[in-house]
C-alpha cells in the first residue's frame, strides 16, 4: 500500500507541469496568428470586409461615404462600385451568381447588387432589437448551403441565418464578447470567424458560433475580417486606425 501511494505521488510530481491533453473536438490550440504587415487605407471609416468576386482582391464598405470599394491585399484602392447606400456595415459575395451583398445597419436591410455594384433588390430583416445604432454589423455567405450569416452588433448580439427564398432561418443570441463587428465564413472548413471591436478579439467558431479559439488584437475598432487558412493569411480592417492589418495564420 505504501509503495503504491509513493508511486502515485511520484507520477503526479512528474506530470504536474504537463498541460492537459487537447480535446480534438474543441479546436483549442489549432491555430496561431502573427501580425506581419499593416497598410494605411484611403478610406474614411472602413467597415465590412470580404473577398472580391475575383477571389484575389478585397471588397470594403465605408460607413461614412456609404460606398463600396475594391482594394488590394496591400490596401491599395483599385475601384469604386456604383452602389451608394445608407449606413453600410457588412459586405459579402455570392460567387456562384456573381453578386455582391451589403448589410445596412439602421434599417436592417440586405442589399443585393450585380457585379458592378448596381442594386438589384433589397430585403428587410424583421427581428426584435433595441437600437438602430447597434444593428446589422457583419455579413458573410456559405456557398454550400446558400445561407447568409448576419451579425447584429449588440442589444442583443445576434447571429442570424437567412436564405433568399426562405428569409430568417435561425437567431442565436451571442454572449462571448462585448459586441460583434465583423464576420467571415470559411468555406474550406465550414467555420465562422468573428471580430469584436470592443473586446479587441478575433474568434474562431463553428457554424453555430460556438467559440473554438480566441485571439487578442493590439488595435482599436476591428470592423471586418477575411481569413484564408489555405494561404495562411488573415485580413482585418480597423475603423479608427484606417488600416488593413495582415496576419500570418498557421496550425500550431
Amino acid at each position: 500500500m505504501l509503495i503504491g501511494s509513493f508511486f502515485l505521488l511520484l507520477l503526479a510530481a512528474c506530470n504536474k507541469d504537463q498541460p492537459p491533453p487537447e480535446d480534438p473536438e474543441s479546436g483549442e490550440g489549432k491555430y496561431s496568428i502573427e501580425l506581419i504587415d499593416e497598410y494605411l487605407l484611403d478610406i474614411a471609416e472602413p467597415s465590412g470586409l470580404s473577398w472580391a468576386l475575383n477571389k484575389k482582391d478585397l471588397l470594403l464598405v465605408d460607413d461614412r461615404t456609404n460606398q463600396a470599394y475594391i482594394i488590394s491585399t496591400t490596401g491599395k484602392n483599385l475601384s469604386t462600385l456604383a452602389y451608394k447606400g445608407d449606413d453600410t456595415e457588412g459586405i459579402t459575395i455570392d460567387g456562384d451568381n456573381n453578386e455582391i451583398w451589403i448589410a445596412e445597419e439602421a434599417e436592417s436591410k440586405l442589399i443585393r447588387l450585380d457585379s458592378a455594384g448596381k442594386e438589384i433588390d433589397s430585403y428587410l430583416l424583421d427581428f426584435q432589437h433595441d437600437s438602430k445604432k447597434k444593428g446589422l454589423e457583419g455579413l458573410t455567405y456559405d456557398a454550400q448551403s446558400k445561407t447568409f450569416y448576419v451579425l447584429n452588433e449588440a442589444e442583443p448580439g445576434l447571429l442570424i441565418t437567412w436564405q433568399l427564398n426562405k428569409g430568417i432561418l435561425t437567431k442565436k443570441e451571442l454572449q462571448f464578447a462585448q459586441d460583434y463587428s465583423g464576420i467571415f465564413f470559411d468555406n474550406a472548413d465550414q467555420s465562422l470567424w468573428i471580430v469584436s471591436d470592443q473586446s479587441k478579439q478575433l474568434f474562431y467558431c463553428d457554424k453555430a458560433a460556438n467559440v473554438k479559439q480566441s485571439f487578442g488584437l493590439d488595435f482599436q475598432k476591428a470592423e471586418g475580417v477575411v481569413v484564408d487558412t489555405k494561404l495562411g493569411r488573415v485580413y482585418i480592417v480597423s475603423d479608427s486606425e484606417h488600416k488593413l492589418y495582415v496576419y500570418k495564420i498557421q496550425k500550431s
